[in-house]
């Protein structure tokens, strides 16, 4: 049986990671070449061979929110249908056991024969309907961007901080080497308000490599301008995180056929059904690695994270061998089933 564990980022500065610009979430490919690159950088081999074999499962880097001694963790609402403004839908977050609770409606919904709908009822209600009516209607709350049923609600309601990400920007100069003068120009990053989650889950092997290079990685930095000390964090060990947390990702993690929600990118293929999925589509692009190395990204299209996927067999992780066999791109995603 795989083994799963959390854990607990802190971005005292931010980070800077996107092509063009910034992202708010880090995903589950850059958290997994980051940990190659330090395997090797280490001389932990075995560790880089076990990542790119694929026995390690990764999430994205997600927001969470901190009621008492305990934190909550939070994962993007999911790309089901929507009706109204989908933007807004979409932009918000999820608690895990109210995504537990709305997996599982979508798999009775299309059980039924029908189509999941989400649809803003008031500016802080959200109904997940289905077009067969014989599923019962599930209505959610939703604070401050982050939806949940209504008791889980007013527990985390005063702790959900106004934004769980902003956009930081930092001016810089450099001398032009023809007049002499000062250039200043703008460097761009993602600053998180509240702690960030990262899930692993794989063989104990496995897992022990991920923690001891994450713990090295959070000297290095994550993303690029490491240098001007972006994507520095330190991890939080001694944090508690809920109990019911804990057990969706325990219990329902892994892929299984039927419907499966992704906390990472994920290319699509023959093992999924296109037209009993819910995804939209996200584009891996731009440069990557050490300014004294640097190398291409090839261009992929991917499912985004959060997307609701059927999945007819289960996908075996997918290998992208980029520069000749220098690098490699990982998709191997957490995911938790209904």
């Amino acid at each position: 049986m795989p083994f799963i564990r959390v854990a607990v980022l802190v971005f005292d500065k931010g980070y800077h990671v996107g092509w063009r610009e910034p992202k708010r979430i880090v995903d589950h490919t850059t958290i997994l070449r980051a940990l190659i690159y330090t395997a090797y950088l280490t001389g932990s081999e075995r560790c880089a061979e076990l990542v790119t074999r694929g026995e390690l499962e990764a999430s994205a880097l997600l927001p969470t929110t901190t009621v008492g001694k305990e934190l909550r963790l939070l994962a993007p609402f999911p790309k089901i249908p929507c009706l109204g403004k989908a933007a807004r839908i979409r932009g918000s977050f999820i608690t895990l056991s109210t995504l537990k609770q709305v997996m599982d409606s979508v798999t009775k919904c299309v059980s039924a024969k029908g189509v999941p709908i989400v649809q803003e009822v008031q500016i802080d209600r959200i109904a997940i309907n289905c077009t067969s009516s014989a599923v019962e209607l599930l209505e959610l709350k939703r604070v401050k961007g982050v939806a949940c049923v209504d008791e889980e609600c007013s527990k985390i309601a005063p702790h959900i901080p106004e934004e769980l990400f902003t956009f930081v920007t930092e001016y810089r100069n450099r001398i032009d080497r023809l007049s002499g003068s000062a250039d200043v120009y703008e460097v761009y990053g993602a600053k998180p308000f509240t702690p960030l989650w990262l899930a692993f889950r794989g063989s104990e092997e496995a897992i022990k490599c991920s923690l001891n290079l994450l713990e090295a990685l959070q000297k290095f930095g994550i993303g690029g301008l490491r240098s001007r000390g972006w994507g520095r964090f330190r991890l939080e060990l001694g944090l508690a995180i809920r109990s019911e947390d804990l057990e969706v990702l325990t219990r329902f993690s892994g892929w299984v056929q039927g419907y499966n929600y992704t906390l990472g990118f994920m290319t699509p293929g023959k093992w999924m059904d296109p037209a009993g999925s819910y995804a939209t589509r996200e584009v891996v692009m731009g440069r990557s690695g050490p300014s004294i190395n640097e190398y291409r990204l090839p261009l992929v299209y991917v499912m985004d994270i959060g997307s609701v996927v059927y999945a007819k067999d289960i996908p075996k992780p997918h290998a992208l061998h980029i520069d000749d066999g220098r690098a490699v791109l990982m998709f191997n995603p957490v995911v938790i089933h209904a």
